[in-house]
């Protein structure tokens, strides 16, 4: 089993509050909002964390991407990359 089975089979087995717990730690890390794709419409809907949360709203024009380089990809054995454009990592893997 990888990294982010392991870490998706952990998140299912946490209360409410500890899996919103674990997200707001999860997006302090997140570093989306320096990426050359993240743009105004995402940054005044305040979105992040695309990799857990899924795709935004806003059009996303690909202009470059820095998931890999991300400390959240590492941490959760993220393989895949913009997911502001493609949706989670869970949704990518299908």
């Amino acid at each position: 089993m990888d990294k982010f089975t392991e870490m998706a089979e952990k998140l299912e087995k946490m209360s409410a509050g500890e899996k919103k717990q674990a997200m707001i730690e999860t997006r302090a890390m997140c570093i989306c909002g320096e990426c050359p794709t993240y743009s105004t419409c995402m940054k005044e809907k305040d979105e992040l964390l695309y990799c857990l949360n899924g795709k935004s709203v806003c059009p996303a024009v690909m202009k470059g991407c820095i998931c890999p380089t991300c400390p959240v990809t590492g941490m959760i054995g993220l393989v895949k990359a913009y997911y502001c454009a493609r949706g989670s990592e869970q949704e990518i893997r299908g």
